[in-house]
């Protein structure tokens, strides 16, 4: 049996998962949607991860994404969970034969039967890369009630989304809302700014910072404008409200600044 290689020598257990690396998600086919499981449904036999890496023969890493080595593929067919797939996280090489000994069945047509999975699994699509630092955050949820591998119920959370979520649409509302006659003439070509945005769990902002800017004297106009925005996205994880925090680069041209002078 080859042992697996670390990447990090040092392996720190975090008790807080929040402070961890985020795993690589399993996948889930559902209909024409790939959603990522945020737990996965392979957990539920007992030790796999041990399991899987004693049968291994082959060199293969274990890195801070991907403690156990391997990511699964799953599939809904009918109201029913599927494994279709296992496979190493970074070479991609298929695991299915392990599988096949732990479970002591094979894969039919490409599938295994999952009626070993019980329990509320939640799956995210969607990902919000700017609110996914520690854990992934999605812009839809779905909670799926699985009794033997049968979905027996499910249930789809909606993010709240805002009319200035894009960049160039949050650039304009600013622009149109910047208090242009007090604002000094500039020489420069642009002007850029660092914003630090919280808000609630009605999208309603409470708080803005401006972090860092070229031009210390334009913060209180660009932080009055920002203020001014009506809503900001509102996320869940879990089905749970998501701590809103954001800090976004922007960067103006003169120009057109000047293109908004009241």
């Amino acid at each position: 049996m080859m042992k697996p290689i670390y990447i990090f020598l040092i392996l720190i257990l975090v008790a807080n998962q929040s402070n961890a690396t985020s795993q690589i998600p399993d996948v889930l086919f559902f209909g024409k949607d790939t959603l990522y499981f945020y737990d996965s449904p392979l957990d539920k036999i007992e030790g796999i991860g041990g399991k899987i890496s004693g049968l291994r023969k082959d060199e293969f890493v274990v890195s801070s994404d991907c403690w156990k080595g391997f990511r699964a593929e799953w599939r809904i067919i009918d109201d029913f969970l599927y494994l279709s797939n296992v496979l190493d996280c970074h070479s991609k090489k298929p695991l299915n034969p392990l599988l096949e000994e732990i479970l002591e069945t094979k894969f039919t047509d490409g599938l295994i039967k999952a009626d070993f999975v019980d329990g509320d699994f939640w799956a995210g699509k969607n990902q919000v890369y700017e609110q996914s630092f520690y854990t992934p955050i999605y812009k839809q949820e779905i909670k799926f009630a699985i009794n033997e591998g049968r979905i027996v119920n499910s249930t789809k959370i909606e993010s709240i989304q805002c009319d200035y979520s894009e960049k160039e649409d949050l650039k304009d509302f600013i622009l149109k809302n910047l208090n242009h006659n007090e604002m000094k003439e500039m020489k420069e070509e642009s002007i850029k700014v660092l914003v630090n945005i919280k808000s609630d769990r009605t999208g309603k902002i409470r708080e803005v910072k401006i972090e860092d800017s070229t031009h210390s004297e334009t913060n209180v106009f660009f932080k009055e404008a920002v203020m001014k925005l009506p809503c900001r996205p509102v996320y869940f994880n879990r089905g749970k409200y998501w701590y809103n925090e954001e800090s976004i680069y922007l960067s103006f041209k003169t120009k057109e600044i000047k293109e908004y002078v009241r």
